[in-house]
C-alpha cells in the first residue's frame, strides 16, 4: 500500500484531519488548544454541525459538539485531548509538527497521544451527519485541553462548570485498543480502570557541618536509607479489574501459558512468573508487576549548596501509583511507616484517585463484537492503565468510561507505543482503516 492511499474516502479524510491537527502546535505548556478547537469548529460547521468552544483560561479551549438522538437511550460521548507534551526538535529526525509521511508512518507529536483518536472521532461525526443516520441516543463529541498537565482547564473544568453539555451514560476515550499479538491471536485491551497518582515530597533533617568532619546524623544518609526502604516492591494485591484481565488473558492463551499467567497472583510464585516473562519481554513484565501492586518510584532529590558543607535538609519526590480500593491518605501513612520519615506532603491539590468502570456492559459487548467482526483472531479484555486519563473525571460522575482507540498494524505496538511522550512519535498508516471502521461500527451499533 502506498504511504497515503486508502480505498475509502473516510480513511483519506481521517488522515487529512490528523495531519492538520498535528500541524497545530498545542504543546502543554503553554497549550494554546483554542487554535485547535477553531479548526475543529470550522470543519464541523461546513457539514452543519454546531459546536461550542469553552475556555477555562484564555487560549486554553475545549470544544463540544452534539448530534441529537430521539432520547430513547442516554448519550454516548466520544472524547480525546488535543494538548500534547513538548517536543525537542533538535532530537527528532523529522519536524515534530510537520506531519511528515514516510516509511508507512505518519510522524509528529500527538500522532499517537491522542490526536489520532480526535481525528477518527471527528471523521465519524462528519460521516454520521452526512448520511443523516437516525440516532436513538445523543452522540457527543469533546476534544479537551490540558490532559497532559492535570486536566484542570480541560475535562475537569467541563465536569465542574459545564456538566450539562457533556453529561452521558458512556464515554470512549484514550487508554487502550492497540493489538497485542500472542499465541496466534490479537489481544485488544479496553481500559476500564486506572491507578491513582500521587506525587509526595519527603523531607529528612540532620546535623549540618563541615564536610571534613562526618556527622552520624546526616540528612542525605537518612534520605538514602529511607529511599532504599521504599524501593522494595509492595505486596501483590488481587484487585477485581486485574483479576479479570489476567483470567481472560489466560483463557485466550495456549498451554502452558494459560496455566502459568494466573500464578502471578500467588505471592510465592509471582516473581518467578514475572522473571520468566521478562526473559522474553521485559517491558511487559514490568507493566504486569506494576498492575499487581501499589508502586513507588523516586524521581527527584535535592540537598546541599556547597561541596564541603553537610546539608541540614534533604528533599526527595516520589511518584506513587495506587490501586483501586486504596486511598492516598492510607498510602501516605504507609509510606511514612516504611520510610521512617515524618515530613511528607502532597505536591498537588488535585490528586487523581484510582477509578474504574464495570467491564460487563452493553458498550463492552459492542466493542468486543466489532473487534471480532474486523479481526476474527481478536480477543477483547478489560485492562487497567498505570497512569491517569481524563476518564477519571467522568467516572466520578457515574459515567461508564472506557479507553479504546482500535489499532491494528503490521508494525508491532512495541515500536510505536513507546514513542508517546518520546522522540520521533509516529502513527502507523496501515492502522487508519481499522481504527475508523471498528470505531464506526461501535458507534453506529450503540447509537442507532
Amino acid at each position: 500500500m502506498p504511504d497515503a492511499h486508502f480505498d475509502k474516502p473516510q480513511h483519506e479524510e481521517t488522515l487529512r484531519i490528523l495531519r492538520d491537527l498535528i500541524r497545530i502546535d498545542t504543546s502543554n505548556p503553554p497549550g494554546n488548544e483554542t487554535a485547535c478547537c477553531e479548526y475543529i469548529r470550522d470543519a464541523f460547521a461546513k457539514e452543519g454541525i454546531d459546536s461550542e468552544i469553552i475556555e477555562g483560561q484564555e487560549s486554553r479551549g475545549s470544544i463540544v459538539a452534539r448530534l441529537k438522538g430521539d432520547g430513547s437511550a442516554k448519550p454516548l460521548m466520544l472524547t480525546s485531548h488535543i494538548d500534547v507534551v513538548p517536543a525537542d526538535a533538535s532530537k527528532w529526525s523529522v519536524d515534530p509538527f510537520g506531519a511528515e509521511i514516510k516509511d508507512g508512518r505518519l510522524w509528529g507529536r500527538g500522532s499517537i497521544d491522542t490526536k489520532n483518536l480526535t481525528a477518527v472521532e471527528m471523521a465519524i461525526m462528519l460521516e454520521i451527519k452526512r448520511r443523516g443516520i437516525r440516532l436513538k441516543r445523543d452522540l457527543i463529541f469533546s476534544a479537551v485541553a490540558d490532559e497532559e498537565q492535570a486536566g484542570t482547564w480541560g475535562m475537569h473544568y467541563l465536569v465542574e462548570n459545564h456538566w450539562d453539555k457533556i453529561a452521558c451514560e458512556y464515554s470512549i476515550n484514550e487508554g487502550g485498543g492497540a493489538n497485542v499479538p500472542l499465541d496466534g491471536k490479537n489481544f485488544y485491551f479496553v481500559q476500564t480502570a486506572e491507578k491513582g497518582v500521587g506525587w509526595y515530597r519527603i523531607r529528612t533533617r540532620g546535623e549540618s557541618g563541615h564536610g571534613s568532619v562526618p556527622k552520624p546524623d546526616n540528612a542525605l544518609v537518612r534520605m538514602g536509607k529511607a529511599l532504599m526502604r521504599l524501593s522494595h516492591p509492595m505486596p501483590v494485591t488481587r484487585t477485581p479489574v486485574v483479576d479479570k484481565f489476567i483470567t481472560r488473558l489466560a483463557r485466550g492463551l495456549n498451554f502452558p501459558k494459560n496455566l502459568a499467567f494466573p500464578l502471578v497472583f500467588n505471592p510465592v510464585l509471582s516473581q518467578t512468573i514475572l522473571n520468566v516473562i521478562s526473559t522474553q519481554d521485559k517491558q511487559t513484565a514490568d507493566m504486569m508487576s506494576a498492575l499487581l501492586r501499589d508502586t513507588i518510584s523516586p524521581t527527584m532529590i535535592n540537598a546541599g549548596y556547597k561541596e564541603n558543607v553537610i546539608p541540614e535538609v534533604c528533599e526527595a519526590v516520589i511518584d506513587c501509583r495506587i490501586l483501586p480500593g486504596q486511598t492516598h491518605e492510607r498510602f501516605m501513612a504507609k509510606v511514612q511507616r516504611l520510610s521512617g520519615v515524618d515530613e511528607i506532603e502532597m505536591l498537588t491539590e488535585a490528586v487523581p484517585d484510582p477509578t474504574d468502570s464495570e467491564p460487563d456492559t452493553e458498550l463492552f459487548s459492542v466493542i468486543a463484537r466489532n473487534v471480532s467482526k474486523h479481526d476474527p483472531t481478536g480477543v477483547t479484555i478489560p485492562f487497567m492503565v498505570t497512569g491517569a486519563t481524563d476518564s477519571r473525571f467522568l467516572r466520578k460522575k457515574g459515567v461508564i468510561a472506557y479507553g479504546f482507540c482500535p489499532m491494528k498494524s503490521v508494525i508491532p505496538p512495541q515500536e510505536y507505543v513507546p514513542t508517546m511522550h518520546g522522540v520521533n512519535e509516529f502513527f502507523p498508516l496501515d492502522s487508519i482503516p481499522f481504527s475508523f471502521d471498528v470505531l464506526w461500527d461501535i458507534v453506529v451499533d450503540m447509537c442507532s
